[in-house]
Parts: C-alpha cells; structure tokens; sequence
C-alpha cells in the first residue's frame, strides 16, 4: 500500500508543482495589474488636477479615460493568465473574428463615441449651452454624451442627434458676443439727421439694458454704439447703417431686438424713413390698353 501511494505522488508531484508554478504566475499577473491600474488612476488623476479645466468636464473626462484603461488592463492581464494554463493563440483568433463581425456591424456606433469624447475632450460646448448644430438646428444643450447629444429648440421641439453627425457647432455661451443690427435709409435722408437718431437709439439700450453688455472697470467695453455706413451701393433700396454692442452671452437677441425696436422708434418720432421696397407706375397703369398686367417699373428704396 505504502509503495503504491509512494509511486502515485511521484507520478504526480511533477504535475502538482507544474500547476502551483502556473497558479504562482498567474496571481503575480493579476497582482502586477491591479498595482499598474492603481498607478495608471493616480496619473490620471493628478494629470487632470494639474490641467485646472472646468471641473465638470474634467470629471467626466477622468472617468471616461479610467474606465477605458482598466477594461485594457484588464484584458492584458487575463490573457497573460490564461496563458499559462492554455494556447490562447485560438481564443485570440476567434475573438479576433468576432471582432471583426462585431466592427462591421458597429462602425456607427464607434464612430458616435469617437466623436463624442473628442466634443467633451475639445471643449466645444456643456450641458446648457445654446448652441446652432450644422447650420439647421439651434437651441439648448440638454443632454451631452458620448452617443447621442440632444438640443431642445426654443419652439419646445427636442432633438436627438449622433455625434458622429455633428459637423459644425456655433456656440452662443463663449463669454461674450456681438449684437449686430443694421437699418437702411433711402438716399433721399441726410446722414448727419440719421447718425444723430441712431446715436440716441443707442444710448436709450445703454441705458435700459446695462446689465445685459460686458462690463468692464469703467463701464460697458462696447456699448451699443455705430459701426458705421456698410453698404451704399449693393442694395437699391439705400445707404445702410450698422450699430454693434458686446453683449453677454444669453443676452445677444435681447440686445439685438431692442435696438431694432428703438431704432425703428426713434425714426417714427423724428421723420426719418426706413427703406422699404416699393412699386412705381410709368404710364398707363397695368390693364389698361396696351399695358400688360406687370409691365411696370420696379424701384426700390423710395
């Protein structure tokens, strides 16, 4: 009995030791990765700490960059494991083949992720920003992620857009912006009357909307205030006026809508006329014999 137990353990002493040689090696494996995925964590962490962003953003950055680098470590480590214990060499192709099917069917989806990290990374717009996405939609940020990003008109219309579709972004909260109104007067108005009306337009918006321009130490950095004459001879209609104001960033349309409304007020109380399109006859009016209808003259501007 004795001599029988003897042959067994020395039949299986060398496969014994083989195993715990591999379990040895397997568990260092795992325990270097978790000590690299600590390391890897505080890295990231003071890497962000140093780089003093919006801390939002940075938050959500930190994650995202965490969490891919763990599933990587992860994915090493487990293969180095295995490895030791079994040919890994078909696992890899078929999970190579399986990522290839997976790939193909998920190239829409990588690229919507791929994109979405790059808008949070860039720092292109947040949550609450409005902004005008590809030239067709504008309204507020009400979600951002790493898929999908979704815009809530003003009309109460929601969107939901893949990120991999966005283009072009024009954001409305990037610390300030420019109100940029312009008026037109036929050329028959005298500049010097049209300066001096707008001049007081201007001031009345300085006045009543103080609080919606960009500050600086001595008042408003740009109050409303005339550009100048930008255009006499592209349109028929007459001379045009441009009138600018920096304002802050919610406050654009405000600032712009007052203007227009004060200017158009200022003019009704002074005389002056907007330009406006108009029609003029010459000779017998249209429908009358040998007139055509709409054999007329067109001028604009009068």
């Amino acid at each position: 009995m004795a001599t029988k137990l003897t042959w067994l353990w020395q039949g299986l002493q060398p496969r014994l030791l083989l195993l715990l040689e591999k379990l040895f090696w397997a568990s260092v494996i795992i325990l270097a990765a978790l000590v690299v995925l600590n390391l890897v964590s505080r890295f990231i962490h003071r890497l962000f700490r140093v780089a003093r962003r919006d801390p939002h953003k940075d938050k959500t950055l930190e994650t995202l960059l965490a969490s891919a680098l763990r599933y990587l470590i992860y994915a090493v480590a487990v293969m180095m494991a295995l490895e030791q214990f079994v040919d890994i060499t078909p696992i890899i192709a078929g999970a190579g083949v399986l990522g290839l099917a997976v790939g193909f069917g998920a190239q829409s989806l990588v690229k919507d992720i791929i994109t979405g990290f790059f808008i949070i990374f860039e720092d292109q717009f947040h949550v609450g920003d409005l902004v005008e996405i590809n030239g067709q939609v504008t309204g507020k940020v009400e979600e951002l992620g790493l898929r999908l990003t979704t815009i809530r008109e003003w009309s109460g219309k929601k969107f939901y857009i893949a990120n991999s579709e966005i283009k072009t972004v024009r954001n409305y909260n990037r610390e300030e912006l420019r109100a940029i109104v312009t008026a037109t007067f036929p050329f028959e108005e005298d500049p010097r009357k049209i300066r001096a009306v707008l001049e007081q337009a201007c001031r009345e918006v300085e006045k009543e909307y103080y609080q919606e321009l960009i500050q600086g130490p001595d008042g408003p950095v740009e109050p409303p205030q005339i550009y100048g004459v930008t255009d006499i001879d592209k349109s028929d209609k007459g001379g045009q006026f441009t009138i600018i104001a920096l304002t802050k960033p919610g406050s654009l349309w405000t600032v712009e809508k007052a203007l227009r409304e004060k200017i158009w007020q200022a003019c009704q109380d002074n005389g002056i006329r907007l330009a406006y399109p108009t029609r003029v006859y010459v000779g017998s009016q249209p429908g009358e014999e040998g007139i055509a209808p709409g054999d007329y003259l067109k001028a604009e501007g009068r």
